[in-house]
């Protein structure tokens, strides 16, 4: 790959997922979302970084092969190295990246990836935009590449025959307690114990690692009187999205079985407002799911989070 001379490429590609927003942009945005589908046919991942935030990087060096590509039968490697540039959750992802075959940097790019609601679907609109060098001929390889991708992306969500059903909220609290406290009472694990879940549960454990790509984790044990109705444990999980410490938080959350399989998935932004020693909070969650559960979880859903900020509250109060 001699050849200095450059070529200019771009596509849009659309898709109608039978999928919410919030759920197609879990894929891009979370490392487990995106491991599912993001690597190429028939190859072997070596390494893999995501860091979702602004200015933060991906990376995905995998092996290929021999004869993985018909059109490039020497190649053995491809490195994808990105850089996110503008992230807007739930609506908007514009990140530039390069790509690498056996060390040699083929391409330059740069794509916006946009979510458009379609009443419980999404509409994905992928564009792109890019030069290719040392000798690489696209020869529409990149924009079909993607689009096999897509395929991939959407065998990673739930089969199209199932009925999604999901639920948004927007809850807003007057604290009075002042913002860093708040802010630590969501992300110190010994406090968060103190307050997550709904009336009659207490958190036995909880592990937080709060940090963009760092995980939660916790146990809600419920009395004896609620247990009855929902089982004794109901773990949770999730991973940060964002993190603007103490202003702004943004994470998945989902709801396990007690194997471990996530049967309610979510993705909550929780802002907190600085009001001179106290603090308006505004949370906005959505959840979503398939199984026949799901019409009894979101049905709580509302009353849930009322009850976890009211013991939130309390516990900032009495201290």
């Amino acid at each position: 790959m001699s050849d200095q001379n450059v070529e200019h490429g771009s596509f849009v590609i659309e898709r109608l997922i039978d999928a919410p927003p919030s759920r197609v942009y879990a894929a891009f945005a979370t490392a487990e979302g995106k491991e599912r589908w993001f690597s190429g046919p028939d190859t072997k991942v070596q390494s893999r970084e995501f860091d979702f935030r602004v200015g933060g990087r991906e990376r995905l060096f995998c092996q290929w092969p021999e004869g993985a590509h018909p059109n490039l039968p020497g190649v053995r490697t491809s490195d994808f190295r990105a850089e996110y540039w503008d992230i807007v959750p739930g609506q908007r992802i514009v990140y530039a990246y390069e790509m690498y075959l056996d060390e040699t940097k083929i391409s330059v790019s740069l794509a916006t990836v946009q979510f458009h609601p379609q009443g419980q679907r999404t509409r994905l609109v992928i564009t792109e935009q890019g030069v290719f060098m040392n000798g690489y001929r696209d020869t529409g390889s990149r924009e079909e590449g993607t689009n096999w991708l897509m395929d991939r992306l959407v065998a990673s969500l739930p089969a199209t025959d199932q009925r999604i059903q999901s639920r948004e909220i927007t809850l807003t609290r007057l604290l009075f307690a002042p913002r860093e406290l708040v802010f630590r009472a969501w992300t110190d694990p010994k406090h968060l114990a103190r307050w997550f879940g709904p009336a009659g549960f207490t958190v036995p454990e909880c592990r937080v690692d709060a940090r963009v790509g760092g995980r939660w984790a916790l146990t809600m044990r419920a009395n004896d009187e609620l247990a009855a109705t929902v089982g004794r444990d109901c773990p949770a999980s999730g991973e940060y999205l964002e993190i603007e410490k103490p202003s702004r938080l943004v994470f998945t959350n989902n709801a396990l079985d007690a194997a471990g399989n996530v049967i309610l998935e979510g993705l909550t932004t929780v802002t907190f407002e600085d009001l001179g020693g106290r603090t308006r909070m505004t949370l906005r969650t959505r959840a979503w799911g398939t199984g026949e559960h799901v019409p009894f979880m979101l049905g709580g859903m509302e009353q849930g989070w009322s009850e976890s900020l009211s013991k939130l509250g309390r516990t900032l109060t009495n201290g």
